[in-house]
């Protein structure tokens, strides 16, 4: 019995050293998470090492600040204008051909076009608390069978040939339409009417999901809503309501009461009619992923990981907070919402927020303190700011609206 035992162990490591073999990874990449976005380490060229979100919402790579440390060295081809949410005018571009960015030591990639604003519209690194030095866009997924694990903070690299779908993983179509990635959602109102969206698969996003306001047969806005600054397109300022909806569902797998935004018209018009697309999916839901992004086989192939079950937050607050010096944790107020806690608490644009219920605001990351105003709360929190040089106490109430 125990030699027949040993034959059936010695079976299954070699049957599983096989499967790994079929599957050898050509490169593994780390990302950080800084909030709800996936940062990571590339060089262009013979660049220093810069810092860049994964943004696959955009076709290509943008520079959109540059710190005086950093080093890069770009040949313009063009200037053209970009696209991109928000209310206002395009903004211009220097464009850059035949450029290789390098991943890591391993994984390198040719002949890319890379995209230099003429006007730092996104403020970056402000937003998030760290340095960042633009976007890396969707078109570093087409050569590989890529696996992003948001638990492990990992990118892995496969090549096409051979290539076999680990078991429990379900498989949706691909939409790629001019290096844009569109997968279908299911989506279901108020009304328990439900819905068949074509929407943008955007890891650059920091949402669950943005839903069109525009056209026929659109989402209905729920009676349950908050209206604020949903966050900073390369063409503007992207506002809009907050509102929970009954359910999403990617493929087999749904979440329940999800918060999603519905922009301004103004703010989506262009994109919606140019693609046709219903709106984008966002880092709050593909997080709470494991996924296989085969661009060319035209497909994602997702299974649930531990953040399935994770509450969908928002800001309850309804402050927007940067880190004013970039570098240093100081943490301005920005911009109020309208009819916000905040606002009925008394906090203005300007406010340097010192403390948070006796916790030091600068011993905090950016997104860890963003974490406090994004909860509901039976009970008031209560923030140390300052203001004009004085020291002020204030209590909000962050009981949800929505």
């Amino acid at each position: 019995m125990k030699c027949w035992n040993i034959i059936y162990f010695v079976l299954l490591l070699l049957t599983a050293n096989l499967g790994c073999a079929q599957n050898k990874s050509i490169a593994r990449v780390p990302f950080s998470m800084l909030g709800s976005y996936m940062v990571i380490k590339a060089n262009i060229n013979e660049s220093s090492e810069l810092n860049f979100i994964l943004d696959t919402g955009i076709r290509s790579t943008i520079i959109t600040e540059l710190q005086a440390n950093d080093s890069l060295s770009l040949a313009f081809n063009e200037e053209r204008y970009v696209q991109g949410l928000g209310g206002s005018d395009p903004i211009f571009a220097y464009v850059s051909e035949n450029n290789t960015i390098h991943l890591g030591r391993k994984l390198s990639f040719q002949n890319k076009t890379v995209a230099l604003l003429q006007e730092d519209v996104l403020e970056l690194s402000r937003q998030i608390g760290s340095p960042i030095n633009g976007l890396l866009g969707a078109d570093l997924l087409e050569e590989y069978i890529v696996q992003i694990d948001f638990i492990a903070q990992k990118l892995t690299f496969y090549a096409k040939e051979d290539f076999e779908l680990p078991p429990k993983y379900h498989s949706l179509p691909l939409m790629v339409e001019q290096q844009k990635l569109y997968v279908p959602l299911k989506v279901t109102d108020i009304h328990a009417k439900e819905y068949q969206l074509k929407m943008l698969l955007d890891t650059g996003a920091g949402l669950c999901a943005w839903l069109r306001t525009i056209g026929t047969d659109v989402v209905p806005l729920p009676e349950n809503k908050v209206y604020g600054r949903i966050g900073e397109g390369i063409s503007g300022e992207v506002t809009g309501y907050l509102a929970r909806i009954p359910s999403v569902c990617l493929g087999d797998y749904c979440l329940s009461n999800p918060v999603v935004v519905f922009p301004d018209s103004v703010c989506i018009s262009d994109l919606v009619i140019n693609t046709g697309r219903d709106g984008t999916i966002g880092s709050q839901l593909l997080s709470r992923f494991n996924l296989f992004v085969n661009v060319e086989g035209k497909q994602l192939h997702i299974r649930p990981n531990s953040n399935f079950k994770k509450e969908f937050s928002y800001n309850v607050a309804g402050l927007e907070l940067i880190q004013s010096i970039v570098g240093l944790p100081r943490y301005e107020v920005v911009e109020v919402w309208a009819d916000s806690p905040a606002a009925q608490a008394g906090i203005l644009p300007g406010d340097i927020i010192r403390e948070v219920e006796g916790d030091n605001a600068y011993s905090m990351s950016l997104s860890e303190l963003r974490g406090y105003f994004e909860q509901s709360k039976k009970r008031t929190l209560r923030i140390e700011l300052e203001r004009d040089g004085n020291v002020l106490t204030l209590n909000l109430n962050l009981r949800a609206k929505i």
